[in-house]
């Protein structure tokens, strides 16, 4: 058993995580992050999946569904809803 208190534990944890971060890569984060969101959506059902993906953006599950079915324009359709997602970025910035 430790002898550190319960906040200095939690510190401990914490600084073990940014250490962990600290020394990830750009390419080590994506797949992490990937594989959590991976994880969340795979044990969905079809009805799950379809709401949760209309929860992130209302138009994007017919996009996804018409180009995973490789619905005729489905490609072209897809990279403008991308583009028209990203258009207003730089304003945010």
């Amino acid at each position: 058993m430790s002898n550190l208190t319960l906040d200095q534990f939690n510190n401990l944890k914490n600084e073990f995580v940014e250490f962990q971060i600290n020394e990830m890569t750009t390419e080590d984060m994506v797949s992490y992050v990937r594989d959590v969101l991976w994880n969340n959506v795979e044990k969905l059902t079809d009805v799950e999946l379809e709401d949760e993906i209309n929860e992130y953006d209302e138009n994007l599950y017919e996009v996804l569904e018409d180009y995973v079915t490789d619905t005729v324009g489905s490609y072209t359709a897809l990279q403008e809803f991308i583009h028209d997602r990203h258009a207003n970025d730089w304003i945010e910035s």
